[in-house]
């Protein structure tokens, strides 16, 4: 076979996963723009995550780099993971029905972890796309981050027309998107304007006022990248921008109503939401903490000095039932809350110790590996490289932030771009390590586009 007759077969038996790398990027920005709006596409209980999860299915195969994609330590500790999910959803499928499936999900998508490391194997050019996927994203929301908190808080919280329910975004997650939007400026992959910063500032705040997940996540996100990179001067100006805007505000008195709690988009309400973290601010949002803090201990009760130590209650039982917590402002809905604002207390108390440990281990083995080609990258001068790593890392890392406050893990809208930011940064950690063994000790100057037709 001549090298252009293998080309073309190449070029046909990838075509599909090509295909599937647009439709997956359809997925996560009809997630990331329109949210539970769009999440609930389909046919109940099949819907268009699980369809596109399929046709995963089906690239992770044609792609040919499966088993490659099992030869990195968070990859194997995440399949021991999703065993165990198995094993704890299993017995509770005849008596739970689609809600234990259901609430199998925030380990089950890990699936997508998979496919997006087997994807990335068969081309690793792949990773400019994903940039350019982001800057997409990034351009769409940043203009929109204030009107999509609005219309989410007013379809959730009144009786609306049908115009309030087009998009209904879970308000931490999109400060997620817009802080990782403030990173692809910051680290270099895009360019940006004065307007663009205010308009990003002003979503960031807009998300801030509201979520305390979100506010944390941004404000760890953007702090981490700045010591990482040593741009701690360029972080404080852009600082100084936001308390600046920060205290016109609140010297204006400026404020947006809102339907939620009262909860006006305000400077004023910015400042209780930091205090609340802390202890303070308003009754209303200490009540809830205090709420949530009482259950996590409940859960605590139950598995590390209780009954469930091993194997938690399982994936199916209404935890908020079972729990005893079915009272409170937060909870007074029809259905209750299945999960108890926090993943890592879901797995914990639906996997049990066991499940726990599986999930740290996961999450801190993937930390570890991007983190040290991230820190390896910076020191053999592949700055590209490196800000990539911080960027998939922080993006990480915010969804886990924001999810310990939420219910955000545990849906497709923030599960499914968890897993596929983790399987992204477990593919480039793995073609990064590749290509410099490659070109030896002293390897070329990469791009985060590092095996292209021209480059190798």
């Amino acid at each position: 076979m001549t090298a252009s007759s293998a080309y073309r077969s190449a070029a046909t038996q990838t075509r599909f996963s090509d295909h599937y790398v647009v439709v997956l990027a359809l997925l996560l920005g009809g997630y990331a723009v329109f949210g539970k709006s769009f999440a609930y596409l389909g046919v109940p209980p099949l819907y268009v995550g699980e369809l596109v999860f399929a046709l995963g299915a089906i690239a992770f195969l044609s792609s040919r780099c499966g088993v490659a994609s099992f030869a990195t330590l968070p990859n194997l500790l995440l399949t021991i993971l999703i065993v165990w999910a198995i094993v704890r959803t299993l017995p509770f499928v005849g008596e739970f029905g689609v809600d234990a499936l259901r609430d199998s999900v925030i380990v089950l998508y890990g699936g997508f972890a998979f496919i997006i490391t087997a994807l990335l194997l068969e081309k690793p050019e792949r990773l400019q796309l994903a940039i350019k996927f982001f800057r997409i994203i990034a351009l769409i929301l940043i203009p929109l981050a204030p009107i999509l908190v609005l219309m989410t808080n007013v379809a959730a919280h009144s009786d609306t027309g049908p115009v309030w329910q087009i998009a209904q975004v879970k308000t931490g997650t999109l400060g997620v998107h817009l802080a990782a939007a403030a990173l692809l400026a910051f680290l270099g992959f895009r360019s940006s304007s004065l307007l663009w910063v205010v308009l990003l500032l002003i979503g960031m705040a807009a998300v801030a006022s509201q979520n305390r997940g979100g506010m944390l996540a941004i404000m760890f996100m953007l702090s981490f990248a700045a010591i990482a990179t040593g741009k701690l001067r360029e972080f404080g100006a852009v600082l100084l921008i936001g308390i600046s805007l920060l205290g016109l505000a609140y010297a204006l008195d400026l404020s947006v109503p809102t339907a939620r709690y009262d909860r006006d988009i305000s400077a004023e309400q910015l400042i209780d939401n930091l205090q609340s973290v802390i202890g303070g601010g308003q009754a209303e949002l200490s009540g809830t903490s205090v709420w949530r803090l009482r259950w996590w201990n409940t859960i605590i009760d139950y598995t590390l000095n209780g009954p469930y130590f091993w194997s938690g209650k399982g994936f199916g039982v209404n935890l908020a039932i079972a729990d005893g917590v079915t009272t409170g402002q937060e909870i007074q809905m029809n259905p209750p809350t299945r999960s108890p604002h926090n993943g890592h207390f879901t797995i914990l108390a639906r996997a049990g110790v066991i499940g726990l440990g599986l999930w740290l281990l996961t999450l801190g083995s993937w930390s570890v590996v991007v983190l040290r080609s991230m820190v390896g990258a910076r020191r053999r001068g592949d700055h590209a490289w490196a800000d990539f790593f911080v960027l998939i890392f922080c993006y990480a890392i915010g969804l886990l932030i924001d999810a310990a406050f939420d219910v955000t893990l545990e849906g497709p809208m923030a599960g499914i771009w968890f897993w596929c930011l983790f399987g992204a940064g477990a593919g480039a950690s793995m073609i990064y390590r590749a290509e410099r063994a490659r070109t030896g000790p002293a390897p070329r100057r990469l791009s985060p586009t590092p095996v292209t037709a021209s480059a190798s």
